[in-house]
C-alpha cells in the first residue's frame, strides 16, 4: 500500500473515533444517553463522569479496531480483496461496538434515574407549542440548490458533447495499490452515471433540507423563547452545512466525470475523493462542538432549567428509536447523536426511507 493511503485512511479514522467517542456531549442538555433529565442534572458531577466514562471506553475500543484494521490493510497491501475486507470489517465492527456501547450507557442512566431521580419520572401533561414557530427563517430557501443544477446541466452537456471521446472501457473501482479492478464496457449508463448521481444526492439533501424545516418541535416550557431561539439557529445552521456537504459531494461527481475522459493518477484521484469527505468531517466536527442537538452548545443568557421537559422516555426505545402512534410527526431530532430520525410508528414515514434506499440502490444497479 502506498504511503499516501496510509495517511488519508488515518485522516479518515481519526476525526470518526473523536466524533463517536463525544457524542454524549453533543446531545442536548435535557437529554442524557436517551433518558430525560433537566440541565441541572445534566451538568452534575456524576453525569460528567457517565459522560467522560463513555468517551474514555469508546474511544480506546474504536481506536484499537481502527490500528488493527490500518495495520491488516498494510500487511495485505498486495490484496486489494484483502485489504478492503478489513476495512469493511473495521466499519463493521465500529457501529456493531458503538451500538452496544450506547446501550450499555442508556441502561446505566436509565438505573440511576430509577434510582436517584425518582421526582423526575412521571411523565407531564404540559406541553408547550410556538405556532409561529415555521413562519421565522428555519432553513435557507431551496433557491440555493440552483447552483447544483447549474453544475450538474454543464456536466451533462460536457459528457453529451463528449461522449464519442470516452473510451470503450471504463475504470470505475481501484484498489490500495493504484491498479483498476472494476471496469466497464461504454455504456449510457457507466458515462452518465455521475451526472445521475448528481440528480439523486441534489434531491436527497433538497429532502434533508426539508426533514430540517418540518421536524418536530422541542421547547422547554421553564425557557421557551431561549429554547426556540436555539432551536432555530441549529436549523438554519444545519440547513447551511445541508447545502455545503451536498455541493462539496456535485463538485466530486463533476471531477469523476472529467477523470474518465482525462484520467488522473489514481493516487491523485483517492486523495481528491478524500479531501472531500475530510472536508465534511471537519464541518461536521465544526458544527457538533458550536451548536450541539437542538442548539444545546449555543449560547444563552439564562440559567440552565432546574425543570425536566416532557418526560416521554416511554417512546424511545432502547434511547434511540422513536415509537408514538399517537404523535403524528414523521421526523424528530436524536436522542443519542446528532440529527433527525424517523417516528417509527409511523406507516408514511417507513415509505419514505424505504423509497430513498431503494431509489439509490435502483439506480446504482441499473446503472
Amino acid at each position: 500500500m502506498p504511503e499516501i493511503y496510509f495517511v488519508l485512511l488515518i485522516t479518515l479514522f481519526l476525526p470518526m473515533v473523536v466524533l463517536t467517542s463525544f457524542i454524549p456531549y453533543f446531545t442536548r442538555q435535557t437529554e442524557s444517553f436517551g433518558i430525560t433529565v433537566s440541565e441541572e442534572v445534566f451538568h452534575s458531577a456524576d453525569l460528567k463522569r457517565m459522560r467522560k466514562r463513555y468517551a474514555a471506553s469508546n474511544f480506546i475500543i474504536q481506536a484499537i479496531l481502527a490500528v488493527i484494521a490500518l495495520a491488516m490493510s498494510v500487511r495485505n497491501s498486495d490484496s486489494a480483496n484483502v485489504s478492503a475486507m478489513w476495512i469493511m470489517i473495521y466499519v463493521l465492527l465500529s457501529i456493531v461496538t458503538q451500538f452496544l456501547t450506547m446501550i450499555y450507557f442508556h441502561k446505566t442512566m436509565k438505573k440511576y434515574k430509577a434510582e436517584r431521580l425518582t421526582d423526575m419520572i412521571m411523565p407531564q401533561v404540559k406541553l408547550t407549542i410556538d405556532m409561529n414557530f415555521r413562519k421565522q427563517k428555519l432553513v435557507i430557501s431551496k433557491k440555493w440548490y440552483l447552483i447544483h443544477a447549474v453544475l450538474i446541466i454543464a456536466t451533462f452537456i460536457f459528457t453529451l458533447m463528449n461522449y464519442d471521446l470516452f473510451p470503450d472501457k471504463i475504470v470505475t473501482q481501484y484498489d490500495f495499490q493504484g491498479n483498476p479492478t472494476t471496469i466497464k464496457d461504454k455504456s449510457i449508463g457507466t458515462v452518465f452515471m455521475p451526472v445521475v448521481m448528481q440528480i439523486m444526492m441534489t434531491l436527497l439533501f433538497m429532502f434533508i433540507n426539508t426533514v430540517i424545516y418540518r421536524s418536530k418541535q422541542q421547547v422547554d416550557t421553564e425557557h421557551p423563547e431561549a429554547s426556540l431561539e436555539k432551536n432555530r439557529i441549529f436549523r438554519l445552521r444545519n440547513s447551511v452545512f445541508n447545502l455545503f456537504a451536498s455541493l462539496m459531494i456535485i463538485l466530486l461527481f463533476s471531477f469523476m466525470q472529467l477523470q474518465m475522459l482525462y484520467p488522473v493518477d489514481p493516487v491523485i484521484l483517492a486523495a481528491v475523493c478524500i479531501s472531500v469527505v475530510v472536508l465534511i468531517l471537519v464541518g461536521t466536527g465544526i458544527l457538533y462542538v458550536t451548536t450541539g442537538q437542538g442548539g444545546s452548545r449555543v449560547k444563552s443568557p439564562v440559567a440552565p432549567s432546574t425543570k425536566p421537559p416532557r418526560d416521554d422516555d416511554q417512546n424511545w426505545k432502547l434511547g434511540m428509536f422513536y415509537f408514538n402512534p399517537q404523535d403524528p410527526s414523521l421526523f424528530v431530532e436524536k436522542r443519542m447523536g446528532y440529527g433527525w430520525t424517523i417516528n417509527h410508528a409511523r406507516p408514511l414515514a417507513w415509505i419514505i426511507l424505504v423509497g430513498i434506499i431503494g431509489s439509490v440502490v435502483l439506480v446504482s444497479v441499473l446503472l
